[in-house]
Formats: C-alpha cells, sequence, structure tokens
C-alpha cells in the first residue's frame, strides 16, 4: 500500500472520529434538555403550602379565574324545628375490664387490711416476749416484724395503683362513670350495663346547644329503621369525641332491646319538641365529601383556601345546616373538588418523598 492511499485511509479515520464527537456532544445537549424538562413537569407548581400545621391551597387570582374558582359568603340562618342529631352506641368493654381490675385490687387491700391488725399483735407479743428473759428468739421476733412490714406495703402499694386506676377512668369515661365503678352498686345503670340488659350511648349535639340537665332524657331509633323511638336517660358529658360529627357529647344509657354495638342511631331530645340554633346556610355545591365526611374551602387569603368540616346531622333544601361556621365566611362554590384535586396531590408527593 503506497503512502497516498495511507492518508487517505488516515484523513477519513479523522473525520469519522469527528462526527462520532460531534454526535455525542450534540446529544448530550438535548438529554439534559429533557430532562430539564421533565424536571418541570414532575415537579409543577406548588399550590399546597403548610402553615402552623394546617395545609392550605395556594392559588393566585389567575389561575382562579382559569379554573373558575367562585366564592360566596355564608348566610345566617335559625333552624327551627327538631334538633336531631346522630348517636352512637359504644363498648364498654374498657369499662368492664377496669372494674374487674378495680374489684381484684380491692380484694387484694381487704385481705392486706384483715391481716395488718392479727400480725402487728402478734409483732407486740413477740417483742414483749423477747424482752423477758428471750422467750422468743431474736429471729421470731424479726419475722413477726417483717409480716407487719410487708402489710403495710402491700396497702400503700394497692392503694397507689387504686388511684391511678380511678384517674385513668376518670380520665378517659368522666367522673359520674368512673364513680359507679369505683362505688360498684349492686344495682342501677352499671348494673344494667354489665347485665347487657342496657348499652351506652353517646350523642352529639350542636356546639351551642345547652347543656343537658340531671334526669333529663332522649329519644333515639336506629338509623333506617321502623321501631318507635327509645328513651335514653342522661348520665354525663362525654370526654370522648365523635369524628364523624361537630360538636359536644354526652352519654345516655338506654334498653338493649333494639340496640347493638356499633349502631349509629338518630337522636331527638325528648324535653323539646323544638327549639332554635343559630348558625349558616352551606349550599350543596360548596361541600365535597371525603372520609364519610362534608367539608368546604374557605377563603382564608385573596390566594388561599383552607379546608374545614361541616355538620351534616341538618339537611336542608338545596343545602345543610352547620353552627360551626361563622356568617360571612366566605367558601368555595364552583372548584371545590379542584381545590381538593389539589390537596390530595401535595400529601401524595410528600409520601412519595419521605
Amino acid at each position: 500500500m503506497n503512502k497516498k492511499a495511507l492518508w487517505i485511509i488516515g484523513a477519513q479515520l479523522v473525520i469519522i472520529v469527528g462526527l462520532i464527537w460531534a454526535i455525542v456532544l450534540l446529544g448530550q445537549d438535548e438529554y439534559e434538555s429533557a430532562q430539564g424538562d421533565n424536571d418541570d413537569e414532575v415537579e409543577g407548581p406548588v399550590r399546597v403550602i403548610e402553615q402552623n400545621g394546617l395545609q392550605l391551597v395556594q392559588l393566585n387570582l389567575a389561575t382562579q379565574q382559569n379554573s373558575g374558582i367562585h366564592v360566596q359568603p355564608l348566610k345566617a340562618y335559625d333552624y327551627q324545628g327538631n334538633i336531631k342529631v346522630l348517636g352512637t352506641v359504644i363498648s364498654i368493654q374498657t369499662l368492664v375490664d377496669y372494674n374487674s381490675q378495680y374489684q381484684q385490687l380491692k380484694a387484694q387491700l381487704a385481705v392486706a387490711e384483715s391481716l395488718l391488725p392479727n400480725h402487728q399483735l402478734q409483732y407486740q407479743r413477740y417483742k414483749q416476749l423477747n424482752a423477758d428473759d428471750k422467750n422468743v428468739s431474736d429471729k421470731a421476733v424479726q419475722e413477726a416484724q417483717a409480716l407487719v412490714i410487708n402489710d403495710q406495703t402491700q396497702i400503700k402499694s394497692t392503694e397507689a395503683q387504686l388511684k391511678a386506676l380511678t384517674d385513668t377512668i376518670v380520665a378517659q369515661w368522666g367522673q359520674p362513670l368512673a364513680t359507679l365503678v369505683t362505688q360498684h352498686p349492686p344495682s342501677g345503670p352499671l348494673h344494667d350495663l354489665l347485665m347487657q340488659k342496657k348499652v351506652l350511648v353517646q350523642a352529639s349535639f350542636p356546639l351551642n346547644f345547652k347543656a343537658p340537665e340531671a334526669n333529663s332524657s332522649i329519644l333515639v331509633s336506629p338509623i333506617q329503621s321502623e321501631i318507635k323511638p327509645i328513651r335514653a336517660e342522661y348520665i354525663s358529658q362525654s370526654i370522648q369525641t365523635d369524628i364523624s360529627n361537630i360538636g359536644k357529647t354526652y352519654f345516655y344509657i338506654a334498653p338493649a332491646d333494639y340496640l347493638r354495638v356499633g349502631m349509629r342511631v338518630n337522636v331527638v331530645p325528648a324535653q323539646s319538641s323544638s327549639s332554635m340554633v343559630r348558625g349558616v346556610f352551606v349550599p350543596n355545591q360548596a361541600i365535597v365529601w371525603h372520609g364519610g365526611m362534608a367539608w368546604v374551602y374557605t377563603k382564608a387569603k385573596p390566594d388561599m383556601f383552607l379546608r374545614k368540616p361541616v355538620a351534616s346531622e341538618i339537611e336542608l333544601d338545596n343545602g345543610w345546616f352547620d353552627n360551626t361556621l361563622r356568617p360571612g365566611t366566605e367558601v368555595v362554590t364552583q372548584g371545590a373538588q379542584l381545590l381538593l384535586s389539589e390537596e390530595f396531590k401535595f400529601q401524595i408527593k410528600n409520601e412519595n418523598d419521605d
């Protein structure tokens, strides 16, 4: 092969290598550009922010107009009629367990208190005999003293456990039901509950509803049933809340003939057939449903919206009655579902980041 042919082959190799490098460099720029576009698509505009533990959906005015977001203020509404709310027949298993623990501790305390006087008397006798010419050994005196100390320690320990258990019952069930456990009457509401003759109903009333009076009652009936309403007697205020309803909760005791644990019941106060409750009218178009609850998006700022729960016990024509929101509160009446979607996109993104 002559020199001319070698020069030609070398030139061709140089050209081929140059073309390959050019393709690589151009491809890298396009790849980085495409990656940047993809990153922008994945991240998207930040439309949900967190403030003081709350999630607010943020949309600028232009986006609100393009998305068809409309708001209107809530109007005051006075509900006149039967106050009809919801309740739940709740399990008292933890109360039964506490009652069993309490009675066991009381039995232990009774045994220790009955043994202590005898052991104290025996200790004094042994101590006296030991002082009189060692008629009883020092070891016997020490053993008698140990029995007294053991009884005293047992009494103090059991009393402390009883107090701690009582505090726990009060914290979870309130003072009246705790008193029923600690006093353990042979008959009455607690006895009927333990014997499954009666059930415990937790009723949730509006926040501005007057607290029940002693010896008051309500009428309850299982949802979608045709049985005659059952009278339930007031027991106490409930420490627990009803997550599906907004309001103050109270305990009532009702016959167990048609009621079972877990049942949802309609509740109507027996003493007043007609009462007025002040609140607002929430139109249907403002409501979004999630987790079995009704929600609205309130306008916190011109470009921020906050989701709040709505009391859904009282349904009106074309809307709902609520006494937790204030008249004049601006709520989204068109586009609420879009805001809910944006909020959940943010939650899903956070879960993926975690």
